[in-house]
């Protein structure tokens, strides 16, 4: 053998060596990742997510170029170093768990086996009411493919570990009981947030075709982290009338296959919606319908990249939701649109930043509605679409806000009007880009008081900036490039002057 690689220490071959690759495929196999003790971590990595599993830990790092700093990454860790905690748990003590009296509840501990033949889900839901029982704890699911039949619920202070995509749950259902939780919450049948609460689920791969994914319903405190989905019948998290969600870290290749397609929704049980249930094996409960408003929850580091060309990427669904934040993302390949609320529904305190919506037919479609929604903010946002056949309707549409701002984003594609507004009262946009509409690049359609400056209207068929019945708008900083029009006036078009 000639020299060996610096880093992994890996045989490499020249012309004229005798070849043996053994050590070398040994070296890959044990080295891809490079193993040892806490206490030989370099100090530094020597590139961008280099990885290093601490063998004494049970906890594999990552190296943040942003950051500057070694990351939790995975793993199980050890009663000596707890994996690191999240913002609503301490830091969770993780064993490899072999026995049942281990502090780690390891469901092969007590005979659950993910073989992808052998339904567990009853007896993982009897597991977790043993947990429930003993206060709370860590149930840890290695890798296999867990078939739960009913939909096992978690209890306070609990936390469903998966070993990354290599851990997948399925919900069989029955014919005509398609849709049913896959996964839920002790409480779901609750009222106000008094279902369980300071629960997470961690680490694992949704590929649940006849079932609805995780649905924390009454809850509070949740964190989902590390969610793979694949094939789902609805969504792969559905958050129902739950306050203090948190979806970290989420990569979606599918959409819905049923009615409901969305990826991801939050939702609210409201008076008289007959869906949203747990399956317990022989039939469905549903979560009380007492109106409660999902309320203060974020979806945060996601992909949602679906090869089924689902309606929507994210859907706000019914009357109700307050302070839901959206960021850290990219959304492509949506029938209707990237980001949609439900038409007439109202809601408050809806933060869009930092999201990609590419190559979907519309960008965020807020449906119209005349008035009751309260603080719209939506930043860093680029809606693009190459494709002429797919985009339709407007890049972004919102309607019935008193207050909202919107900042630095770019619409691009020829979409039928690049940026619409209804009825909206004390309306900001600056430093806004929008090229390529067939029609209008702004639109302040009926309704709208509105300020715009620092925008660029470009590449447009008709007009550059359209003021619509009863709106106001005072521009300025404005910049036109090949539009049919600049502006056309049916309502009041003012000079904008700092005050």
């Amino acid at each position: 053998m000639a020299d060996e690689t610096p880093r992994l220490g890996l045989g490499t071959y020249e012309p004229g060596d005798e070849w043996d690759h053994t050590d070398t495929v040994e070296a890959v196999d044990r080295h891809a990742i490079v193993h040892g003790p806490i206490a030989d971590r370099p100090e530094t990595g020597e590139y961008d997510d280099e990885l290093y599993h601490a063998t004494d830990q049970g906890i594999t790092w990552r190296w943040d170029g942003a950051s500057e700093d070694w990351v939790y990454f995975g793993g199980r860790g050890s009663p000596e170093r707890p994996v690191p905690g999240t913002s609503h748990f301490e830091a969770a003590t993780m064993t490899r768990a072999s026995t049942a009296e281990s502090p780690v509840w390891n469901v092969e501990a007590h005979g659950i086996e993910g073989d992808g033949e052998t339904e567990v889900g009853a007896a993982v839901h009897a597991l977790l009411e043993t947990v429930h029982e003993a206060g709370g704890g860590i149930v840890y699911f290695p890798p296999g493919r867990y078939l739960l039949e009913r939909t096992p619920l978690i209890g306070d202070d609990t936390i469903l570990q998966g070993a990354g995509p290599a851990t997948v749950l399925e919900g069989p259902r029955p014919e005509s009981e398609e849709g049913r939780a896959l996964l839920s919450n002790r409480g779901f049948d609750a009222t106000g947030y008094d279902g369980a609460s300071n629960w997470a689920v961690r680490d694992l791969r949704i590929d649940a075709p006849e079932s609805t994914g995780i649905m924390p319903a009454h809850a509070e405190n949740v964190r989902l982290e590390g969610i793979y989905g694949d094939r789902i019948y609805y969504h792969h998290v559905d958050v129902v009338s739950s306050k203090n969600v948190t979806v970290d870290g989420y990569w979606a290749t599918r959409g819905g296959e049923g009615d409901s397609d969305a990826p991801v929704q939050f939702d609210n049980q409201n008076a008289g919606t007959g869906v949203n249930g747990v399956w317990d094996g022989k039939r469905e409960s549903l979560v009380t319908d007492d109106g409660t408003p999902t309320r203060n929850c974020t979806l945060a580091n996601f992909e949602i990249d679906p090869t089924n060309g689902p309606e929507y990427g994210v859907h706000l669904h019914r009357d109700g939701t307050e302070s839901i934040t959206i960021e850290d993302g990219y959304i492509t390949g949506c029938g209707y649109a990237a980001i949609r609320a439900d038409t007439g529904s109202r809601f408050s305190d809806l933060t869009i930043d930092a999201v990609s919506c590419i190559d979907n037919a519309r960008g965020i479609s807020l449906g119209h509605v005349a008035d009751g929604r309260r603080e719209l903010t939506i930043s860093n946002v680029t809606i693009r679409t190459d494709d002429d056949a797919t985009a339709a309707g407007s890049g972004l549409y919102a309607a019935g806000f008193d207050g909202a701002t919107v900042s630095n984003v770019v619409i691009d594609g020829a979409f039928t009007n690049a940026v619409v507004f209804d009825d909206m009262d004390d309306l900001k946009l600056t430093g806004i880009t929008a090229t390529g509409a067939r029609h209008q690049a702004f639109r302040f359609r009926e309704g709208v008081d509105a300020t715009l400056t620092t925008a660029r209207a470009a590449d447009c068929g008709t007009v550059g900036v359209y003021v619509g019945p009863d709106s106001s708008v005072a521009y300025g900083g404005v910049t036109f490039e090949d539009v049919g029009q600049r502006v056309e006036v049916d309502g009041d078009l003012r000079e904008w002057v700092t005050s």
